[in-house]
């Protein structure tokens, strides 16, 4: 059984690593910015608290309010922080690269995040289909300490040169968070993305990959979500697939899973019929 002090040591990295993903989805600037106004709302709230107490004169309310912002600040600065180091560690140990232009035909992040947001508008706003696929490799934490970190770069090329080689000319396939691969399926219904899930699944599983002078075998978990208009934003459609990835992984792996269906659009209810 779990001891409590691993449990919670556990709980706190899981919220660090959640926290800082997050953050890198919403922009290191843009997250600063917010911590900036965050903090300056805790000094302005104090602020206004001390001047409804009686006897308290301008400058002591602002002095407060300054004085309160500091902490805020402080803790702010340092879990932005600790989630930046965080992210830089994460892409550091990635084993395709978050910014590497060598793998011919596969986005890195930023730029796929792009993509994904306009192709996600263009659906929205046309009315056509699209779906989107996160994969992940199962059990990459056990690979990396038996096979090493080179050979295990190698083996996942590979596998990223597989998945490509499944997938249509108009598919978008694009780097995510880790070791993981996404890819964008435009003009596709919510079951010719599972289908093409299935595919890209069975194709890793069923191949060998040379490594250390032998062959070793791989799977892969995958996520699906389809655009639908009750989507906000193209993070949406991303949490979405997380969620059904975290299905996959909690199904024992190896499998695909998808999010909830959802109509396409809001069609009129019909009229009664007349007796």
């Amino acid at each position: 059984m779990m001891e409590r002090s691993e449990f919670w040591s556990l709980s706190v990295s899981n919220w660090v690593y959640g926290f800082s993903r997050q953050v890198a989805r919403f922009g290191w600037r843009s997250a600063w910015l917010f911590h900036a106004g965050a903090a300056a709302l805790v000094g302005l709230g104090v602020m206004v608290v001390l001047l409804g107490v009686d006897q308290v004169s301008w400058g002591t309310a602002i002095a407060g309010g300054v004085l309160a912002m500091v902490p805020a600040a402080v803790a702010g600065g340092v879990a932005l922080k600790l989630s930046h180091a965080l992210a830089r560690t994460t892409r550091l140990d990635d084993p395709l690269g978050e910014d590497d232009e060598e793998i011919e035909g596969i986005w890195p992040q930023r730029s796929f995040a792009r993509q994904v947001e306009r192709e996600w508008s263009r659906c929205r706003r046309y009315g056509d289909q699209g779906a989107l696929l996160l994969i992940d490799v199962d059990h990459l934490d056990q690979m990396r300490t038996t096979l090493g970190h080179r050979h295990c770069e190698v083996l996942l090329r590979a596998m990223a040169h597989s998945v490509q080689a499944t997938l249509r000319q108009s598919d978008i396939l694009g780097r995510f968070n880790g070791a993981e691969l996404a890819v964008f399926l435009p003009h596709t219904d919510p079951l010719g993305a599972l289908d093409a899930a299935e595919r890209i699944r069975h194709k890793i599983a069923s191949t060998p990959f040379s490594c250390q002078d032998a062959e070793a075998f791989i799977t892969i978990s995958l996520g699906v979500s389809h655009v639908h208009l009750a989507q906000g934003t193209a993070d949406a459609l991303l949490t979405e697939a997380e969620t059904a990835l975290q299905l996959a992984q909690e199904a024992g792996r190896n499998c695909v899973r998808a999010a909830p269906l959802q109509p396409r659009h809001d069609d009129a209810a019909p009229s009664p019929i007349p007796h």
